[in-house]
């Protein structure tokens, strides 16, 4: 979930049936950081800097599903009745809840990073003092990164990413957003490269022209112009002739 999806731990461990979409999922919920309290009295609570009621939905990929229908195949969903912290009672059918009763209902956040980073040392995916390489933190960021890193709009990420605002995104992940000025000059040069020659005889290029070559005083109204200079800009990418070029090559009979 946190890979695919980019939750926070507490979504990912809050995860439910509920939360299944066609081509995306709905969050609305995250572990409280006080479920395994004895006077815990609301295991689940409101996104981070959302109030009771909000959500986000975020795309996934299909191998999402397969993994969930994965992971359904051999774990039933552990049915899970709650109240909010606006005293409104919920069902909710997770994935994660303990099915040992005695151990608490619900993991918590900190019971997950203990036990990633307990794998990571098992799995010798140490730094130099022994320690853990990775906290649960890197596979957000990785969702995050490799989102970015492939021309994602930064505004589309931080929204998916539950952020309350796009500067919070851009400050922490800005840098791996591809840089523009090349970008900016391959776009600009395919939309106004130089056109190639045009015979004598050709014959206009769009309907318009055709109405200003066609004209009898053969000289074009300013209606004409201003209808030119709008079909023009907002299609000389695909007409490939600059505005100017065609400003010389359909020029008024005299």
């Amino acid at each position: 979930m946190q890979t695919a999806a980019g939750l926070r731990v507490s979504e990912a461990l809050a995860f439910s049936v509920e939360c299944r979409r066609s081509g995306f999922v709905r969050v609305r919920w995250q572990v409280s950081s006080k479920a395994r309290s004895r006077d815990c009295r609301a295991t689940f609570v409101p996104l981070k800097a959302r109030v009771e009621g909000e959500y986000r939905d975020v795309p996934v990929a299909s191998f999402l599903d397969k993994e969930i229908d994965a992971h359904l195949s051999q774990w039933a969903p552990v049915p899970v009745d709650f109240t909010s912290p606006s005293g409104k009672r919920w069902h909710q059918s997770v994935f994660f809840a303990s099915r040992n009763r005695s151990k608490g209902v619900m993991p918590t956040a900190s019971t997950y990073d203990y036990h990633f980073r307990k794998g990571c040392v098992a799995a010798g995916l140490v730094g130099s003092q022994g320690r853990p390489k990775y906290t649960p933190r890197i596979l957000r960021d990785f969702f995050a990164s490799t989102a970015l890193a492939h021309g994602i709009p930064v505004h589309e990420v931080s929204r998916w990413l539950g952020h309350r605002s796009i500067k919070v995104t851009a400050d922490v992940y800005g840098h791996l957003v591809p840089r523009a000025w090349s970008r900016c000059r391959e776009v600009l040069q395919n939309a106004m490269r130089p056109a190639p020659p045009v015979s004598p005889g050709a014959r206009p290029c769009c309907v318009w022209c055709w109405m200003w070559w066609m004209r009898p005083d053969g000289a074009g109204s300013v209606l004409d112009m201003v209808i030119m200079e709008v079909v023009f800009a907002g299609g000389s990418a695909v007409l490939n002739v600059p505005l100017q070029r065609v400003a010389g090559d359909v020029a008024p009979r005299r």
